[in-house]
């Protein structure tokens, strides 16, 4: 491929052979897949000569995988202690009819839903809401369907997830659990492509659009029919994630005859702009929508009239994206973007018994831009550099009509962090390291505060792999539960932000030993973790006893072992792993000084035997897990 004359484009003859008309005015660019581009002015082209061109090839410096086919296919361990799933390339896993990417995590050792859905994610005892979740530099607030069932994020998505437990780059921040980063944004253009799928609760459509050589469109959509077509697949989920709220509680009325009737749909939808300007830049444009809405209708017949009240609940979030990427040289990069989010949740409920109308309302707008840079020093080092800046704005407000109450809390906090981080890879690869700092400054708390970050891997040979991970991180927005009944006792968190007060900001200490061996089909791991996590509240971890209404500030402690024992067989494959871990609170002033978490599960056992031949996938597996904590009464 050859470009001249800014956009103009010739492609050379089988023999490499080529001509351009004269006079020349503009560098010449020539490139060939696989070969790195050369630029040339028209001054090195002579009259009287046909002059030879000589490409290099291209080196492509691909992430060490520690182990291929983690649980199934499309999952991997990389190098660097994170784990990696590739949806389009996914295998097959008990019980997931699609690549639901938050539910095919959660097969993960040392990750768990204490209510098994995709908006509780618990990660080594952490809450939802201490997990960050990002997608294309967006960070999402709202992470599933029908309030936790369904992921919100379309699985026909040729995207990439990386998990970090532990040991995160210094460039995630608020989160003192674990990062989650989505990304959809291609290297290459690639050809067009289109599809349509539906299943029992609604339908999805993904397409491709390659534009020119250089440009290409995505979009995806999905839509649910619950709120015309009532089929035993919606009722089911119906039923199970509207048991214990207000939307069954009247059926169960024997005082006055009630009549409910609920309707429910979602939708989601993305759209994605890729441009190539050259061969050394890429600029992205990305939008997303998540939308949830609930119905609820009320009513009763008294001596004298029919009377009908209308609930309902909406959980929307809207977020657009733009980055552009510049490789200056085969060692030198950089990126730029920014980011604007927009995520609301409100609820009203209208009572017949006390005619009483209740409105809650939960708004999130979250924007800011990134920098960052990376430079390889030479073949052993590789050193990163950024900067981020964050603005959040949180407001809450709650309205009753009987009595009358009315009240609306806005808080706004603007975040400044720089980066740096440097990674080294010895000779032989045996030894991998990356050390990190975050320095944060949060400007109304005139707080500053830095976060290092560690992460060792030895490979003394192609079997065995010792590591060791560690990390301190932080967040200033968390969930938390006023009442059990807020949002129709459905969507019932709210999120907030620090104050540096009652609600101070969350700090959490990690460090994490793991032991991997790989040979003849068999994968073995086994981590030991410690983690700590200060300045939570009561009031963030959803309690339903005589701690429900008291506020107090305190942290939790987790020590664990995550095991997994893996064979392959061809096409066979099974696995098996347990977890195991101790998590305990400590609150100021609360007796005893400690005791069990909310989000405790002591023991998990999770198994799985699975077989592929060419396009036929059969998986069987089970899930044993120890439950909740409970109070004595």
């Amino acid at each position: 491929m050859i470009q001249y004359s800014g956009d103009k484009k010739i492609v050379t003859g089988p023999d490499g052979y080529f001509e351009l008309k004269k006079p020349l005015t503009d560098n010449i660019i020539v490139g060939q897949m696989g070969f790195e581009s050369r630029t040339l002015k028209p001054q090195d082209f002579s009259d009287d000569d046909c002059k030879e061109i000589v490409l290099s090839l291209e080196i492509l410096e691909l992430k060490e995988v520690v182990a291929e086919r983690y649980l199934t296919t499309g999952i991997s361990k990389k190098k660097d202690g994170t784990f990696s799933i590739r949806p389009d390339k996914f295998g097959i896993l008990p019980g997931l009819i699609e690549p639901d990417v938050l539910m095919a995590m959660q097969q993960l050792p040392g990750i768990n839903s204490i209510d098994e859905t995709v908006s509780n994610i618990n990660v080594r005892g952490g809450t939802h809401d201490q997990n960050l979740f990002m997608w294309n530099g967006i960070r999402l607030f709202q992470t599933g369907h029908f309030f936790g069932l369904i992921s919100a994020l379309n699985p026909n998505l040729a995207h990439e997830i990386k998990i970090s437990k532990n040991g995160t780059s210094a460039f995630y921040g608020e989160s003192v659990s674990s990062a989650v980063d989505i990304s959809s944004r291609p290297a290459d253009i690639g050809k067009g492509t289109a599809s349509v799928g539906s299943n029992m609760i609604g339908t999805d459509f993904y397409t491709k659009i390659k534009a020119s050589e250089n440009a290409n469109f995505e979009i995806s959509a999905r839509r649910s029919f619950t709120d015309v077509i009532d089929l035993p697949t919606y009722s089911k989920y119906s039923k199970r994630i509207f048991q214990n709220t207000i939307v069954t509680e009247l059926n169960n009325s024997t005082d006055v005859n009630y009549k409910s009737d609920k309707e429910f749909y979602f939708y989601d939808f993305t759209g994605q702009y890729h441009q190539k300007i050259g061969d050394k830049n890429d600029i992205y444009v990305d939008v997303i929508g998540i939308n949830n809405r609930l119905d609820f209708t009320q009513g009763t017949i008294t001596a004298t009239n029919v009377v009908t009240e209308i609930s309902t609940l909406r959980q929307l979030t809207l977020g657009g994206t733009a980055a552009w990427r510049r490789k200056w040289s085969d060692r030198h990069s950089s990126e730029f973007g920014f980011y604007g989010s927009y995520y609301n949740v409100d609820g009203t409920n209208a009572s017949l018994e006390f005619n009483q109308v209740t409105q809650q309302e939960n708004k999130i707008l979250d924007a800011g831009f990134h920098l960052s840079d990376s430079y390889r020093l030479n073949p052993l080092f590789n050193l990163k550099t950024g900067y981020q800046y964050n603005e959040i704005g949180v407001e809450n407000s709650d309205r009753v009509n009987e009595p009358e109450y009315s009240r609306s809390i806005k808080e706004v906090l603007r975040t400044h962090a720089a980066i740096g981080e440097l990674e080294y890879d010895s000779k032989d690869r045996k030894l991998y390291s990356r050390a990190g700092i975050r320095g944060n400054y949060i400007e109304q708390f005139a707080m500053a505060y830095i976060e290092p970050r560690l992460q060792v891997t030895y490979m003394p040979n192609t079997a065995w792999q010792a590591e060791f991970l560690a990390e301190q991180k932080s967040q200033t927005a968390s969930q938390i539960v006023e009442l059990q009944g807020d949002f129709l006792g459905i969507e019932k968190r709210r999120w907030i932000l620090s104050n540096d007060k009652d609600i101070p900001v969350q700090r959490s200490r990690q460090a994490s030993v793991g032991l991997t061996f790989k040979d003849k089909g068999w994968l073995v791991s086994l981590e030991n973790f410690y983690k700590k996590v200060k300045g939570i509240t009561t009031y963030g971890q959803a309690f339903q006893d005589q701690l429900e209404l008291v506020q107090a500030q305190g942290s939790y402690t987790v020590v664990g072992t995550e095991f997994l024992v893996q064979k392959q067989f061809k096409g066979f494959y099974a696995w098996l792993s347990y977890t195991w871990n101790d998590n305990n609170y400590s609150f100021n002033g609360i007796s005893p000084d400690k005791f069990p978490s909310s989000f405790e599960i002591k023991h998990t056992v999770n198994s799985a035997a699975i077989y592929e031949w060419h396009r036929f996938k059969i998986a069987m597996g089970s899930k044993w897990y120890t439950g909740k904590p409970v109070t004595p009464l």
